[in-house]
C-alpha cells in the first residue's frame, strides 16, 4: 500500500512540473484589437531664448582710475613702445612672453596661484622698450593677494611702474616713477546691501624734479532688490606737492572729493542708470565759486537703454560729465613731454566737462553683424592744450606747456562688429568731429597768428577732425592666426611757440598707421608669433617735435606653463 501511495505522489509532482512548463513556453495569448497609444498634442514653446551679446559683467576695478584725462577726448594713441598684440590669455596659472625686434623688445610675466579658492595671488611684470632719437621704455611690476571669507573678499596690492624717454632738445633721459599701493574689502554675498570699502597710496616723481604724493579712498555702499538698485558712491583725494627746484612757487595742497547718489532700474526692454556727480575741489577755486580756493563741479551720470526689438534694435542714450583732479600725474598722462615744473605750477581751474551727451541706436540684421551709429554734444570748460615751446638759439623743440580754453564738440560716428563662427572677426568704425572754440582771453585777438589759426568752426589745436580704425582677425585652424590693425586720424593744429617771432600755428599731417602679425600655436603650452607695425614707414607726429617709430617689427614667443 506505502509503495501504491509514493508511486502516485511522484506521479502528481511530474504532472504539476510538466504543466508548469507547459504554461511558461506555450502560453497563448489573444489580441482582440490593435495598440493605440494615447500621444499629447504637441505644442511650440512660447519662451523666447534670449541671446546674451553685450550683457558681460566685468570684474570690480580695484585700482582707482578717478585721474581722467584733461578732456573727453584726446583722439591720439599716445606715443608706446611697441606692444606685442597676441599676447593670448593663460589657461593655466603662469604665462612667460618675449620678444625681439628691429630696436625693439617686449617681456611679460604672469603666475596666478589659487589655495583652495580661500585665497589668491597675482604676479605681474612686463617691459616694453624701443630705441632711436625718441626712446622710450616701460616697465611694471606688482602684486596682488586676496583673501575669501564667506560674505567678503579682503586684498591687498601694490604697483611699481617706470617710464624712461628722451626729452628734447638736448635728449636728456628723463625718468618717471609711479608706486601704488591699495587696500580694501568688498562684498561677495547675496545680500540686498553690499560695500566696497578701499584707501590706497600713490607717489609719483618725474626726473627728481618734483614730486606729488596723494592718498585715495573710496567708499560705495548700494541697495539691490531685485531689478532696482540705490546707493551712493564716494571717492576722496588729497594731494600734496614738493619740488627740489629753488625758487619755485608750488600751488597748495589740493583735495578732490567726488559724491555719486545714483539710481538703477535693469528691466527686460528698459535700463536706466541716473546718477549725479557733485565734484568739489579745496586749493583751486574760481569754478562755479566765488571763493578763492574752492572749486564746485556738478555732472550728470544718466544712462538710458530701450530694447525695442530683444537682441534686434536698441535705442540708447548716455549723458555724463566729470572734473578733472589736476594733479602732475594727471598731466604728465596727456602729455610725458610736458614741462614739470611749469605744469605743477598751473593754478586755474581744473579741466571741468559740464556734459558730455550721446544718443544713438544698436541695429542687429543678422545673428553675424551689429551696426551701432550715434551723434553726440560736449562742452569743455578749462579744456587742456598743448603748446610747444622752441628752443631760445632754434636747437629746436625744449618742452611743452599748457593752456586753458573753453569749446564745444559736436560729432557723429558708427562702429560695426562682424564675426563668422569663431573664424573671422572685423571690428571698424570712426567719427567726425566738429569744433567751437570760444574767444581766448589770453591771447589778443589783434595777433596775425590768432586771426589767421585760430578755429574757424571745424578744428581746434591738438585734435584731429575725424579718426577711423579698422580690425580684422582670422583664425584659419586650430595653430595659425593673422590679424590685420589699423588707425587713421586726420591732420591737427599744433600751436607753436617761437622765439622771438611769438607765436604760429603748424598743422600736421594725417596719421595712416598700418600694422599685421601671425601666430602659431606649436602646442597647448608654447606659441610663436611675428608682427610688423606701420608698414608704410609713415613716421607721423604724435606730438610736434616728436616722431613716431616708424617701421619696426617682432619677433617673440609665448609660453604657458
Amino acid at each position: 500500500m506505502r509503495k501504491i501511495l509514493i508511486i502516485l505522489l511522484v506521479a502528481l509532482c511530474c504532472g504539476m512540473s510538466m504543466q508548469a512548463q507547459d504554461s511558461t513556453f506555450n502560453r497563448v495569448v489573444t489580441v482582440e484589437r490593435d495598440y493605440q497609444p494615447d500621444i499629447e498634442q504637441a505644442t511650440k514653446i512660447k519662451i523666447r531664448p534670449v541671446i546674451v551679446t553685450e550683457e558681460v559683467e566685468p570684474n570690480p576695478v580695484i585700482y582707482s582710475t578717478y585721474s581722467t584725462p584733461l578732456s573727453v577726448e584726446y583722439n591720439l594713441h599716445p606715443l608706446q613702445a611697441a606692444k606685442a598684440s597676441f599676447t593670448p590669455q593663460p589657461t593655466l596659472n603662469g604665462v612667460i612672453e618675449g620678444a625681439v625686434g628691429h630696436r625693439n623688445s617686449h617681456l611679460l610675466f604672469g603666475y596666478r596661484i589659487n589655495h583652495k579658492k580661500k585665497m589668491s595671488l597675482d604676479l605681474y611684470a612686463n617691459h616694453d622698450a624701443y630705441w632711436g632719437k625718441d626712446a622710450l621704455s616701460t616697465s611694471k611690476l606688482g602684486m596682488q593677494v586676496s583673501r575669501h571669507f564667506s560674505g567678503a573678499d579682503l586684498y591687498f596690492g601694490v604697483e611699481g611702474a617706470n617710464e624712461s624717454y628722451a626729452y628734447r632738445p638736448t635728449f636728456d633721459w628723463r625718468t618717471i616713477w609711479n608706486i601704488n599701493a591699495k587696500l580694501g574689502v568688498q562684498s561677495t554675498n547675496q545680500s540686498a546691501l553690499q560695500y566696497r570699502i578701499q584707501t590706497g597710496y600713490n607717489a609719483f616723481t618725474i626726473s627728481a624734479l618734483a614730486f606729488e604724493h596723494s592718498v585715495r579712498s573710496h567708499l560705495d555702499l548700494w541697495w539691490t532688490n531685485q531689478q532696482h538698485s540705490a546707493g551712493i558712491k564716494a571717492f576722496v583725494q588729497n594731494n600734496f606737492y614738493t619740488t627740489s627746484q629753488t625758487g619755485v612757487t608750488l600751488p597748495s595742497d589740493r583735495h578732490n572729493i567726488r559724491v555719486e547718489p545714483f539710481y538703477e532700474y535693469k528691466g527686460k526692454q528698459i535700463r536706466v542708470h541716473a546718477g549725479v556727480n557733485i565734484d568739489l575741489n579745496i586749493g583751486t577755486g574760481q569754478l562755479l565759486s566765488n571763493a578763492e580756493n574752492i572749486s564746485f563741479a556738478p555732472s550728470p551720470n544718466v544712462q538710458f537703454e530701450w530694447r525695442m526689438m530683444d537682441d534686434v534694435f536698441h535705442v540708447y542714450a548716455i549723458a555724463q560729465g566729470k572734473y578733472g583732479v589736476g594733479t602732475l600725474e594727471e598731466y604728465m598722462g596727456y602729455n610725458r613731454y610736458l614741462n614739470p615744473i611749469q605744469g605743477i605750477k598751473w593754478d586755474s581751474p581744473r579741466a571741468y566737462t559740464p556734459v558730455d551727451a550721446q544718443i544713438g541706436f544698436k541695429l542687429r540684421p543678422t545673428k553675424t553683424l551689429l551696426i551701432d551709429l550715434y551723434g553726440g554734444y560736449a562742452y569743455m570748460h578749462s579744456a587742456c592744450n598743448m603748446q610747444a615751446e622752441e628752443h631760445y638759439d632754434n636747437q629746436g623743440l625744449a618742452y611743452y606747456s599748457l593752456w586753458q580754453s573753453q569749446f564745444q564738440r559736436w560729432k557723429v560716428g558708427a562702429n560695426l562688429h562682424y564675426h563668422y563662427r569663431d573664424i573671422v572677426e572685423l571690428n571698424m568704425g570712426g567719427n567726425y568731429y566738429f569744433y567751437q572754440q570760444d574767444p581766448i582771453p589770453s591771447m589778443d585777438p589783434t595777433e596775425p597768428y590768432f586771426q589767421e589759426n585760430r578755429v574757424k568752426g571745424t578744428s581746434i589745436f591738438d585734435r584731429p577732425n575725424w579718426d577711423a580704425y579698422a580690425r580684422l582677425d582670422i583664425h584659419i585652424d586650430s595653430k595659425w592666426s593673422v590679424y590685420s590693425e589699423n588707425y587713421f586720424a586726420g591732420s591737427r593744429v599744433a600751436f607753436v611757440q617761437t622765439y622771438p617771432d611769438g607765436a604760429t600755428a603748424i598743422t600736421l599731417a594725417p596719421i595712416i598707421s598700418l600694422n599685421i602679425g601671425g601666430q602659431y600655436a606649436i602646442n597647448r603650452w608654447l606659441s610663436v608669433y611675428a608682427e610688423v607695425n606701420d608698414y608704410l614707414n609713415r613716421k607721423h607726429d604724435i606730438f610736434y617735435g616728436y616722431k613716431s617709430q616708424g617701421i619696426h617689427f617682432l619677433v617673440g614667443v609665448n609660453w604657458k606653463f
